[in-house]
């Protein structure tokens, strides 16, 4: 089961660092996305195959925000007469 989380960070240095320390202290596998905001801010977005303890995700830098799903906002957007 996937574990998706999102992080967002005030500093780029602070989101790197972060998803280095998944990679190699946590041994986190799956996809990291790190990406920059509008406001400044930035975003790391994790798709982990590893079940991270909340224990874990409290010791992270960066603010717990809700995890982006690009399926479920494409959804969202379709219109409802939209065929495949």
């Amino acid at each position: 089961m996937i574990q998706s989380i999102a992080l967002e960070f005030d500093a780029r240095d602070d989101m790197e660092k972060t998803a280095s320390l998944l990679w190699n202290k946590y041994d986190v596998t799956g996809e990291l996305e790190m990406m920059p905001l509008e406001d400044g801010r930035f975003r790391l977005t994790i798709h982990s195959e590893k079940q991270l303890r909340d224990s874990t995700l409290e010791k992270l830098p960066g603010k717990r925000v809700q995890a982006k799903s690009i399926l479920r906002d494409t959804k969202k957007e379709r219109p409802a007469d939209a065929s495949d």
